[in-house]
């Protein structure tokens, strides 16, 4: 091989390592240090409705639910009301890759208790193909989560908030940009970010960033839970107001499961009890019995262990909700 060919191949072995070197160092910029701000997420578009708006908008919402076909039936979005608007209302907000459904047995005893309540479908959940959770976008969730507000303001003279995992995720942003609305939150399993067992905190980032902003192709937990709508969800936490206060807000309630993993614990009570107190408003903690055997989702009603204890389940998330001192007590 002569000199100058040898040469070429040289050079040529050079630029392709350094292209590769370059590449990755890029990537990993992106991974760790990609800043997690979202213009959607830094303010709210939510305005106040009377309830006839409020309710022609909510109805509207399950129709478009009802006429969609990639939508399971169970998973259309719910609105429950006494035919007028009452006292209190309340919004609940489901987990990441469930659905309304979710929150059906919990939603009739707060309807049963008089409150008006609607409980919206996420966009992207609660489709035939239940893996499609993970083309949701940020811009879509900012949406979702201003009308949703929009819709829940002229439901009631007190209105509120719970929600469950990602919803209760959701429902800290909204309480923190709509505070003018969301006077009471409760907040269940909390997801702001994994557990360590579950995605070590050096992985977050990744997450966050490679997932959460489309870069890497989508993947999936053990519980098809999609890698790209954690990373968003996570974005949605990085996005919460830098005092974490809600002015008007009066009390947060947060109710976790001693068998969860799922989840970062710390942060599930931590950020809710910085929220209150920056807030001036009252905060309540509880965390379920080990001994009741319920794990991350404590509310669906299809768990045989939620299903056993729902009795008390229930009207103690009520009464969570309420601000009531209350504990749950074994069977």
């Amino acid at each position: 091989m002569d000199t100058s060919r040898k040469n070429r191949i040289i050079k040529i072995t050079i630029w392709a390592v350094c292209s590769i070197v370059v590449t990755a160092a890029l990537l990993a910029a992106t991974a760790f240090f990609w800043p997690a701000a979202s213009k959607q997420l830094q303010s709210s578009s939510s305005e106040k409705l009377s309830y006839n708006d409020a309710i022609a908008a909510a109805n509207r919402t399950v129709s478009e639910d009802t006429s969609n076909t990639d939508i399971r039936p169970e998973c259309r979005s719910i609105i429950k009301t006494h035919g007028k608007k009452t006292a209190k209302a309340v919004m609940m907000i489901h987990g990441v890759s469930a659905c309304p459904q979710q929150f059906t047995d919990l939603g009739n005893t707060f309807f049963n208790a008089g409150y008006n309540v609607y409980i919206p479908r996420v966009p992207s959940h609660g489709l035939t193909d239940n893996k499609r959770h993970g083309e949701i976008t940020i811009p879509a969730m900012a949406q979702f989560m201003n009308s949703s507000t929009s819709i829940i303001s002229g439901l009631g003279d007190e209105t509120g908030i719970v929600g469950l995992s990602g919803g209760a995720n959701m429902a800290t942003w909204i309480t923190q940009y709509n505070s003018q609305t969301i006077s009471r939150a409760l907040l269940l399993s909390p997801f702001y970010q994994p557990s360590e067992s579950e995605t070590p905190s050096w992985k977050i980032p990744l997450l966050r960033n490679l997932y959460g902003r489309n870069i890497l192709p989508d993947s999936f937990t053990g519980s098809n839970l999609s890698y790209r709508a954690l990373g968003k969800y996570i974005i949605i936490a990085k996005n919460y107001k830098s005092d974490l206060k809600a002015p008007g807000l009066k009390y947060v309630g947060v109710v976790t499961s001693e068998n969860d993993t799922a989840i970062d614990k710390n942060l599930a009570v931590n950020i809710p009890k910085q929220m209150a107190a920056a807030s001036g408003a009252k905060f309540q903690y509880y965390s379920i019995p080990a001994s009741f055997g319920i794990g991350h989702d404590i509310v669906a009603l299809n768990q045989d262990e939620v299903k056993k204890h729902a009795d008390k389940l229930y009207p103690f998330y009520l009464d969570m909700y309420e601000g009531k001192d209350v504990k749950l007590e074994a069977n």
